[in-house]
């Protein structure tokens, strides 16, 4: 049975920026366009009607900028994933999205079919950055606030394992599969991994699994 398609809002305030990206969207597989939104309140009007599973987010738009917009929607409806796709390739700006709950940080040059990966990646439950904007936020901000005790050689090796996984991008069904395990027994997994490492977010996670060496960052990585 064919799963569900992923629906997909784009906010942003360029029009043929969004022209841009609704003609790959509509021709790229498993993909469905739920509309489109030119600012923040625009979008969470969107979202208060229809069902979204990814939003992609511009950073600077009228009105809420994205970070809060992103903070509002997660606010509001926890279940949807946020993906940031804008022109800022600072540290600072991803750091904050990813403290407003963002799943993933893409830019706009990115090549169409990493947008599709960071779209598919969140919306599975993982995580996307770009590559040189994982490797600005480690050389930055380290291991985005934990502990020098607390690294991945605290954690069992399932949960290195598990870690591993988290890093690429996948999501607790994927993990469970790769590894023959129930998504229940992953969830608690990631759980654990959280608190050893003491982070919040898969993709803080993430980042102490690159800079541990446990994880190679190679070209644009799903982390």
């Amino acid at each position: 049975m064919s799963q569900n398609p992923i629906r997909v809002l784009i906010v942003d305030d360029h029009p043929l920026f969004r022209q841009g990206v609704r003609l790959f969207l509509k021709e790229a597989p498993g993909i469905q366009l739920a509309g489109e939104a030119a600012g923040g309140e625009e979008a969470l009007n969107f979202l208060a009607q229809e069902t979204v599973d990814v939003v992609l987010l511009d950073l600077l738009m009228p009105g809420p900028d994205g970070i809060e917009t992103a903070g509002r929607i997660l606010a509001e409806w926890p279940a949807i994933k946020v993906l940031i796709l804008t022109s800022l390739g600072s540290w600072q700006k991803a750091c904050a999205a990813l403290k407003a709950g963002a799943s993933g940080y893409v830019l706009k040059d990115a090549e169409p079919d990493q947008l599709l990966a960071a779209i598919r990646a969140v919306a599975a439950g993982g995580s996307y950055l770009n590559a040189g904007i994982a490797g600005e936020l480690l050389s930055h901000i380290g291991t985005a606030g934990a502990a020098e005790s607390d690294q991945p050689e605290t954690l069992s090796e399932r949960e290195k394992e598990v870690l591993a996984l988290v890093a690429r991008g996948l999501g607790n069904r994927e993990i469970a599969a790769a590894l023959f395990l129930s998504e229940k027994t992953v969830k608690t997994h990631v759980a654990n991994i959280l608190q050893k490492l003491n982070v919040k977010s898969r993709t803080q996670a993430a980042l102490c699994a690159m800079k541990s060496g446990l994880v190679k960052e190679t070209g644009d990585s799903e982390t």
